[in-house]
Order: structure tokens, then sequence, then C-alpha cells
């Protein structure tokens, strides 16, 4: 019995021991595999497509063509922002010429009523004067006439 025992022992230590080799290897093989994609991965990434002298020049050709294309339009684009603004500033001018127009009318408009406002207290100073004259006078006639 004690043989029994002994034997079933063993080969649960055996199982266990193989249990934990087989982890490891997994762990291991899991790890090879993985640095290997990734080796692998890095080399794929480093290699250069050989292109000849023909492609080479057809694709400065379309860079070259794609530059001046950008270049022309953003020049295009240039010009017009300029002309636009140079377009405002000219309404803007043609506004403001408008504007000192007006006012220098209405300060002509109120000089004018500012003389015509003197003028008209100056006639209604006379108006009165002549009226306090005629008074005057009356009452003078008035006298000379009782004399």
């Amino acid at each position: 019995m004690k043989d029994l025992h002994l034997c079933n022992e063993l080969k649960l230590a055996s199982l266990s021991e193989r249990a934990q080799i087989m982890k490891i290897q997994t762990f291991i093989l899991t790890l090879t595999v993985s640095i290997c994609s990734l080796l692998t991965l890095e080399s794929y990434g480093q290699v250069k497509a050989e292109v000849g002298k023909a492609e080479q020049g057809r694709m400065d050709s379309l860079l070259r063509r794609h530059n001046n294309e950008m270049v022309q339009t953003q020049e295009t684009k240039d010009n017009d922002r300029m002309a636009n603004v140079t377009n405002e500033r000219k309404a803007t001018k043609a506004k403001a010429k408008e504007a000192r127009r007006v006012a220098k009318e209405a300060d002509t408009a109120a000089r004018e009523s500012k003389k015509a406002l003197k003028k008209e207290k100056k006639a209604q100073r006379s108006r009165k004067e002549a009226n306090q004259q005629s008074e005057k006078a009356a009452k003078a006639r008035e006298t000379s006439d009782e004399n």
C-alpha cells in the first residue's frame, strides 16, 4: 500500500511539474512569436521600394506641377483679397467724402440760419425802435398841438 501511495504521489508530482513546464514552454513560445513578428514588421517598414529613374522623374514632375498649382492658387487668392480690400477702401473713401460734403452743407446751412436769425432780431429791434420813435413823435405832436 505504501508503494501504491508513493507511486500516486510521484505521478501527481510529475503531473504538476509537467504542467509547470508546459506553462513555461507556452509563455516562451508566445514571447518568441511576438518578438519575431515585431522584428518582421520593423524590417518591412525599413525596406524602401526601388524606383526607377523614369518613375522618379515622373514623380518629381508631378510634385513640381502640384507645387506650381498651389503657388498659382495662393497668388490668385492673394490678388482677389487685395482687390477686395482696395475696393472696400475706395468705397470707404467715397463714403467719407460724402459725409464731409454733407457735414459742410450742414455747417453752411447752420451758418446761414444763424445769420438769418441775427437779421430777424435786428429787424425786430429796428421795428420796435421805429414804433417807439413813432409813438414819441405822436406824443410830441400831441404835446405841440396842445400848446
